[in-house]
């Protein structure tokens, strides 16, 4: 975990949050500072301004200034379904249900009335077969006719698509977990590199003493 910076709460920086600012400074070389503002929403905007440490010439001296930095909010769709079960947002009177809920609920349904549909027509074709029921030409045309609308799951072309699709999926698998491998390397390098500067800094010092 990488340190970023330190918030605080405001409307505007201060003298003190500069002094805040610049001993953060000594951790890490450009911090970030993050306010939160209490008093300070205004339609749907966020009351969160983030800033950066920059030097300017006040009254001929190199001054700290804080200035502002643009941001955008990113969100995976976990993290907004998440957040929308979280703010319950229901299009009709029932409160407790959210509308990714209400749309999960609504294909779950679909969903078990065609596989009760599919059952109720294997089981007449069935029936039909055993003589149990007398035969129904048109309703086995209907049956037939819906059979050969479903895919051929034992196709070779099905079995190329599959495996494609299965192959860049797991190269796309393969891919994410050689980048987190790569980031964790890039992280262990600097934290080395911090480290032995600061000692080299530390063997440096001692030899101006002795």
């Amino acid at each position: 975990m990488d340190f970023l910076g330190w918030y605080t709460t405001g409307d505007t920086p201060t003298e003190r949050d500069i002094a805040v600012h610049r001993q953060i400074c000594d951790i890490n070389e450009c911090p970030v500072m993050l306010m939160l503002n209490p008093a300070g929403i205004k339609g749907d905007q966020l009351p969160v301004v983030l800033y950066e440490s920059v030097i300017d010439v006040v009254n001929g001296r190199a001054t700290m200034l804080l200035a502002p930095l643009s941001y955008t909010l990113a969100a995976e769709e976990a993290e907004r379904i998440g957040v929308d079960h979280v703010a319950r947002v229901s299009s009709g009177e029932a409160a407790l249900n959210s509308l990714v809920a209400e749309h999960l609920t609504a294909q779950r349904s679909a969903i078990k009335m065609l596989v009760s549909r599919v059952r109720a027509v294997l089981a007449t074709v069935r029936a039909i077969r055993d003589g149990s029921l007398p035969p129904r030409p048109a309703l086995l045309r209907e049956a037939k006719a819906l059979s050969n609308r479903l895919p051929l799951l034992t196709s070779q072309q099905f079995r190329t698509h599959f495996y494609n699709q299965c192959n860049d999926v797991a190269l796309m698998t393969s891919l994410g977990t050689i980048t987190k491998g790569c980031n964790a390397i890039n992280q262990l390098v600097n934290r080395f590199n911090v480290l032995y500067d600061r000692q080299g800094m530390g063997r440096r010092m001692r030899g101006l003493f002795f």
